[in-house]
């Protein structure tokens, strides 16, 4: 009887076994999202900043999501959505490298990876509050 119950509980766990396998395989199957092209991911903090990309038409979309060839550099400029903001600063731009961020209008982002890319402009009666960290 001992035996048989052994026999048993080894059928059960070697059943259990198999069907957690399953999902472990398919969450790890990445071979499709690594083919993929980078993203830019531009954000327009509250959509006080009109963003240009690429010399085209300006937006002042809240977040607009670009597929980008990798190894592409992507020209960015940005002015202020209306008299009430000023131009601030870039994050995640080539040119963001110190804590000051990227205060040109005119900017540039080579997509090495995805990316996000954050335009900052601030109002005019307070030029030096800074925007929230861009969202991932």
């Amino acid at each position: 009887m001992t035996k048989i119950m052994g026999i048993l509980l080894f059928l059960v766990g070697f059943g259990c076994g198999s069907s957690n396998s399953a999902p472990y395989s398919t969450s790890t199957s990445t071979s499709t999202s690594t083919s993929t092209e980078p993203t830019l991911k531009l954000e327009s903090y509250l959509s006080w900043c009109s963003v240009s990309v690429n010399g085209g038409g300006a937006s002042t979309d809240a977040t607009r999501t670009l597929s980008v060839s990798e190894g592409t550099i992507v020209p960015l400029s940005a002015t202020p959505a209306s008299s009430v903001f000023v131009w601030g600063y870039w994050v995640g731009t080539d040119g963001d490298t110190s804590a000051s961020h990227d205060t040109a209008q005119a900017a540039t982002v080579t997509m090495d990876k995805s990316k996000v890319v954050q335009a900052c402009c601030p109002f005019a009666s307070d030029p030096s509050t800074p925007c929230p960290a861009p969202t991932p």
